[in-house]
């Protein structure tokens, strides 16, 4: 059982006031909560708009994007927390069943980190002090963001790139809403399965979180462009390139990793590969995959991107700016990403032959230091 401790005078930060519990509650509490529920709002908001300029096809993608989202991600929160309301009074129980049924899990969530925070329940994990059980919040939103965010941006550039209408300013909001939502959610999901949530609050920490927030504006905002671009003309035929990248790396994922060969592990698998084909999260704790996800990635995107502005023909100014975007993104998404691996000493500098080789070289010269020094019995043998 995890033991909750007291912060104690190493555990806290050089800034004063990143350890003020005001402060600690705006940053994971006030602002996650405001940016979800405003980019629900908006995209409702926008559904709405389609809806009353008679574009009711729009509106119903639209809006079944949220609906699908909030219902998954209540689905979800109620199973992560299924242990825990077995310890609760009925009542209590009953009130959460409402709160789900509403679709308003993802307010007990934050409750509970609110209390967490307020209290100050940190347990101590490599000597270093952090929130306990903080994993719920991450993975609820980087579903959301799967399921509506990713989705909802690719939509609502395919809406535009197909009708070429003129962009409202509901519409851009809830662009940037989305574009930042998945960010976060993608930044945040890395930092609390990694070693960065067990780091010290160091320039090095800031610089690296900075990295990653970077990676993922370009490498998000890139793969949802061209998916976006090449739905808006292709139409369903975007699934083909999304799906041959999935089903790609789950062979190599099934034939290479043989922990991953049940039932359970194939579908959580499954679950994983489909993250990554948006946004590399889970293919970088295996280098292979990795390299694999990063090159489809950046063939498929460049791929959508020139098949649309082949068959667009110039028809618009923005279609060459576009496939540049879209071509220099995904470059540096996919050098980044290299960059990042390196960080966290996946990839070396060295080859693994060059390694090998090396650590052979120091263990026979080790072997010949020890024989100069230890001659053999027969070698003392011959020498008499």
């Amino acid at each position: 059982m995890e033991e909750i401790v007291p912060l104690k005078e190493e555990d806290l930060f050089p800034c004063p006031l990143y350890d003020r519990r005001w402060f600690q509650i705006l940053r994971l509490v006030a602002i996650p909560l405001v940016l979800y529920l405003c980019d629900i709002i908006t995209d409702v908001l926008l559904a709405v708009q389609y809806y009353n300029s008679g574009d009711t096809v729009w509106s119903s993608w639209t809006l079944g994007l949220v609906v699908l989202s909030l219902i998954i991600t209540n689905v979800s929160s109620a199973w992560l927390n299924r242990n825990e309301a077995k310890n609760k009074p009925a009542m209590i129980r009953r009130g959460w069943c409402v709160l789900y049924l509403l679709q308003l899990g993802i307010f007990l969530e934050y409750g509970d980190l609110f209390v967490k925070v307020w209290r100050r329940q940190f347990i101590r994990v490599r000597g270093v002090s952090v929130l306990k059980n903080m994993y719920n919040l991450p993975i609820l939103h980087m579903m959301g963001a799967m399921l509506e965010s990713v989705p909802q941006l690719c939509l609502q550039i395919c809406i535009l790139a197909s009708t070429g209408q003129q962009v409202s300013i509901l519409t851009k909001v809830t662009l940037a809403l989305s574009l930042l939502s998945a960010v976060k959610a993608a930044v945040v999901l890395l930092y609390y399965t990694s070693s960065l949530m067990v780091e010290k609050l160091t320039g090095g920490l800031v610089a690296r979180v900075v990295l990653i927030v970077i990676w993922k504006l370009i490498e998000i905002s890139a793969r949802t462009l061209a998916i976006g671009l090449f739905a808006s003309t292709f139409s369903e035929w975007v699934l083909v390139p999304i799906g041959v990248q999935w089903l790609t790396m789950m062979f190599v994922t099934f034939c290479t990793d043989e922990e991953d060969q049940g039932c359970v592990e194939v579908f959580f698998s499954g679950l994983a590969m489909a993250l990554d084909t948006a946004t590399t999260v889970k293919t970088l704790d295996h280098k292979r995959r990795f390299w694999l996800n990063s090159v489809l990635t950046l063939i498929g995107n460049v791929a959508m991107a020139s098949v649309w502005v082949s068959q667009r023909a110039g028809k618009d100014w923005f279609d060459m700016p576009a496939l540049v975007y879209v071509v220099l993104g995904s470059v540096m998404g996919a050098v980044i990403g290299v960059v990042e691996m390196v960080i966290r000493g996946e990839i070396t500098c060295c080859s693994d032959d060059t390694e090998d080789y090396e650590t052979a070289n120091a263990i026979t010269a080790k072997q010949e230091q020890d024989d100069a020094e230890n001659p053999s019995d027969e070698e003392e043998e011959d020498s008499v």
